[in-house]
């Protein structure tokens, strides 16, 4: 009976206080919702909108629940955390049972999110959908941020404050948004409005002959806001993901053209890769490389404006094309942490035992089109990839075609490029006609590997090894990795926007949607330039395979020359031994061998010392601070001043012991109230006091009447009084220490509380 009469109570309750004050319910609830919708463009799911709205529904219940009964901060809390676990279906819907059960998986998930999804969102390249944990981070600021506001509107004189919880929300969700949002500027401003028209309305400045008025203003701005957040240009909005650099670090990762002739010398006639249902002339992209270092072509960093190396979420791409065809990849021969893919991926997805550790550490370049999973690749791994190959332009098509305009790194360009390009470009005056013409003047060079049978050609594709190919007497002679590097560096030095990419080349088949093995013998390079309205073009500089290089300058035949008997060689006189001997060197590898990593022990010692050092470091400043203050003290000032600042230091033994001396007692009050504060016993109020002691040894009488006749004596005292002084304070505190007793006294110097004490102002004969 009781219970029910409660139940009905708090019904009765949060129904009153509803109906006295829904619209400020509504209004508050609302404005969260809204401040997270810039949020969308970053999930790209529907199931964003349930998370918020399931969060801010929830996040009221609990408010207007609390301020009905009159809650403390401890039950909304714990109500709080009790609906987020029932709900935390919100959270994790893909792990939960018809995605709205929650599962000890999905509680799991959220609560690893709690701390976890908020570096996902902005380190994960859009759209994040909703897999994993992903919508934990949106799903706890609704429910929060809910809390708080309707919180603050209901239960303060000052309803207005809660609009600052809406106003945090939307400024957290356009930092935590991408950079192609334009609904931050009419959002922020729809918000202002229906804050300030429910803020007059709620102080009672709104009257009814002025509706028509702020609905004009609003209108106005809602129409200027949303021009301005469409004209404003990107490059001046700031997202957190535009500013937070995550791994991988490529340095960490070796060029993969630099192993190109490795590809083909090992695994000449070894499938590396099958790929099914590969479109019809579509090349696989292994790297796109554009730094140059004088050594290698590599992927340059973000910090080189090439793009970012992100960790994807629901796909690559967040808008999907028609007519998209989806490719099978399986690894064979191949080991690396590069992922081959063809064309354009929108989405990919890795298969097998091993899907889930190579998804997280799969990073992804949409600048560059290229791929990698830190836990690299190895014989069995397959993926799908979602992908469109675009068709490659004419060059009637790029004849008229300016050059993009690309930030680019700083290459190391050898000595020949500029020479060699300037010759190789010619008289031709259009970018494509440059192009091509350094595209033909590399292709009349000759081919070949270096391999056992083929004309002489290094490996490498450094600057000695491009001086050699371009500025040597003898014919050029490489294969893709040398031609491809070359003109790379060529059309950079023109100054035309350049990049070299690594790959596979099909040599028949993929039309018909069989699988497609490729070997070794397939491995290639080629170079890509940027063309406005077209986007990045493919250019093939080396030469066919059956353009070999033939030697044909005769070899003089071998004529066999009469038997000669030759003279012996005279010998050889004996080495003379270098002046250490050998005794003396192995004295030193001796010594070499002896110097060994130090014992472990010693290790734990130096660390258990540090760890002491530093817990006891507070107390060492604290006794050094005083050690200082009492030197200050005794050495600096007039013979009065450090008089009075003998005193001083008294008191603040004293205070140190837990004496309280009143700020108002002269020095002979302060004397007697310290003899009987240690004298007395702990007061009954206390659990555990200090034990009484005989304080008659400290003379603290006899110290403040000399102190007195020192500062407002007539006759003020020389440097020999002051030391006189100061030797008695020597004394008392010594009499002191023996009375309180050893422990005690210890406690009391590494105590801060005569540090926290107001310095006392000097009296005016002290100043005088």
């Amino acid at each position: 009976m009781r219970e029910s009469e409660a139940r009905q109570g708090t019904i009765g309750a949060v129904g009153q206080l509803l109906a006295q004050r829904w619209v400020d319910v509504a209004v508050i609830a609302t404005l969260v919702v809204v401040a997270c919708v810039p949020l969308q463009a970053v999930f790209g799911t529907a199931r964003l909108a349930v998370a918020v709205v399931g969060g801010v529904l929830l996040g009221t219940a609990v408010a207007v629940v609390a301020a009905g009964r009159r809650w403390g901060v401890l039950p909304v809390l714990a109500g709080v955390l009790v609906l987020f676990v029932v709900f935390s279906a919100l959270g994790a819907p893909e792990t939960a049972l018809g995605g709205v059960v929650p599962t000890p998986e999905t509680i799991g998930a959220v609560g690893r999110g709690v701390v976890t999804s908020w570096k996902d969102v902005v380190t994960i390249l859009p759209p994040l959908g909703a897999g994993r944990n992903m919508l934990t981070a949106p799903y706890v600021v609704a429910l929060v941020a809910s809390c708080v506001a309707v919180t603050v509107a209901l239960r303060t004189r000052r309803p207005a404050s809660a609009l600052v919880v809406p106003a945090v929300v939307l400024a957290g969700s356009i930092l935590l948004g991408t950079i192609d949002v334009t609904t931050a500027i009419p959002l922020g401003l729809g918000m202002v409005a229906v804050a300030l028209v429910w803020a007059s309305w709620r102080t009672g400045r709104l009257h009814a002959n002025r509706w028509p008025g702020v609905a004009a203003l609003v209108l106005v701005g809602l129409v200027a806001g949303t021009g301005a957040g469409l004209l404003a240009p990107p490059a001046g909005r700031l997202v957190l993901r535009e500013h937070v650099q995550p791994p991988p670090d490529l340095h960490d990762y070796p060029s993969p053209l630099a192993g190109f002739r490795q590809h083909v010398k090992d695994h000449r006639d070894q499938t590396i890769l099958t790929v099914e249902n590969l479109p019809d002339g579509a090349e696989v992209r292994l790297a796109t490389l554009d730094e140059y270092d004088g050594t290698a072509w590599s992927a340059a960093d973000p910090e080189s404006g090439t793009g970012d190396y992100l960790r994807i979420g629901d796909r690559i791409e967040p808008d999907l094309n028609k007519d998209l065809t989806t490719a099978t990849m399986t690894i064979g021969a191949y080991e690396g942490v590069w992922v081959p893919t063809v064309g354009k991926p929108y989405d990919l997805d890795f298969r097998g035992p091993r899907s889930e550790e190579l998804t997280r550490g799969f990073y992804f370049n949409r600048a560059t089109g290229t791929g990698l999973t830190t836990v690299g690749l190895r014989e069995g791994d397959s993926y799908e990839v979602l992908l469109d190959v675009p068709p490659h332009p004419t060059d009637s098509q790029l004849e008229g075609a300016p050059l993009s305009d690309i930030a680019l790194p700083e290459v190391v360009y050898p000595d020949v490029i500029t020479t060699a390009g300037q010759l190789m470009a010619g008289e031709a005056s259009t970018p494509i006609a440059r192009i091509r013409a350094i595209e033909q003047a590399l292709q009349e060079g000759y081919f070949s590997h270096g391999l056992e049978g083929e004309a002489p050609s290094l490996a490498g594709h450094g600057a000695a090894r491009l001086d050699s190919l371009l500025g040597g007497e003898d014919p050029m002679v490489g294969d893709e990795e040398q031609y491809a590097a070359a003109m790379g560096l060529i059309l950079r030095s023109l100054s035309i926007p350049a990049r070299v990419v690594m790959g596979f080349e099909a040599q028949s088949g993929g039309g018909d949607g069989g699988p497609v093995e490729l070997t070794g013998d397939d491995v290639s390079a080629w170079v890509e330039v940027a063309f406005e309205g077209h986007g990045w073009v493919p250019f093939y500089p080396t030469p066919d395979e059956d353009r070999i290089w033939q030697d044909e300058e005769t070899v003089p035949q071998s004529v066999p020359q009469p038997q000669v008997l030759q003279p012996p060689p005279p010998a050889q006189e004996p080495p003379e031994a270098p002046p250490s001997d050998r005794q003396d060197v192995d004295i030193e590898d001796d010594e070499l061998e002896e110097d060994a990593p130090l014992p472990m022990a010693l290790y734990v010692t130096l660390g258990a010392v540090g760890a002491l050092l530093l817990l006891l470091a507070p107390l060492l400043v604290i006794v050094a601070v005083k050690l200082r203050r009492r030197r200050r003290r005794r050495n600096t000032g007039t013979p009065s001043a450090r008089v009075a600042g003998g005193w001083a230091e008294m008191l603040d033994a004293v205070t140190d012991l837990g004496v309280d001396v009143s700020r108002t007692a002269t020095r002979s009050q302060a004397a007697g109230e310290i003899v009987g504060t240690l004298a007395a016993p702990p007061s009954k109020g206390k659990k555990r006091g200090a034990e009484p002691v005989d304080a008659a040894t400290v003379r603290a009488d006899a110290l403040a009447t000399s102190a007195d006749a020192g500062t407002f004596g007539p006759v003020p005292p020389d440097e020999g009084g002051a030391a006189v002084y100061w030797k008695q304070v020597d004394a008392s505190l010594s009499g002191l220490r023996t009375a309180v007793g050893r422990r005690r006294w210890w406690r009391a110097r590494i105590s801060a509380r005569s540090l926290g004490k107001a310095r006392r102002r000097p009296g005016r004969a002290e100043r005088r």
